[in-house]
């Protein structure tokens, strides 16, 4: 794994997994790719178990380009890989992670990267395959 681009907006404070809990309420399973507090808006808009309706439904209602993971332990992996501290981050798997389904219908399959977006208690308030930073 190869970090392309951070764009790291606190850096005074470590948060995540090894690190301090520092949100609210009990410290996030980080280890568990279903873990509602650490991954919940990844699992329910980018997970590999949703159908292409879902997508469909999606890029109908944001106009933008939308990634689905074809592995969970993705996400866990990457939580684990990237800096930690609150910001966004593209990284590159150099191995297939997932597809981008395009507003004009395509798909690309076998994509690489993620773009990543650690919130300041270290949780990922996203992340999902791009194609590169269109489809951001």
């Amino acid at each position: 794994m190869k970090i392309i681009q951070e764009y790291i907006i606190d850096q005074t404070i470590e948060v995540g997994n090894g690190f301090e809990w520092r949100g609210t309420g009990k410290e996030p399973q980080w280890n568990n790719p279903k873990s509602i507090k650490a991954y919940d808006h990844i699992e329910r808009h980018h997970g590999p178990q949703l159908k292409l309706e879902n997508f469909r439904g999606r890029i109908a209602s944001t106009n933008t380009n939308q990634g689905q993971w074809l592995n969970t332990q993705d996400w866990v992996e990457v939580e684990r890989f990237i800096p930690k501290y609150y910001g966004q981050y593209i990284v590159d798997f150099q191995r297939p992670i997932g597809r981008v389904y395009h507003t004009d219908g395509t798909v690309i399959e076998n994509v690489t990267r993620a773009f990543i977006i650690r919130k300041k208690d270290g949780t990922l308030k996203t992340a999902y395959p791009i194609l590169n930073t269109d489809d951001l």
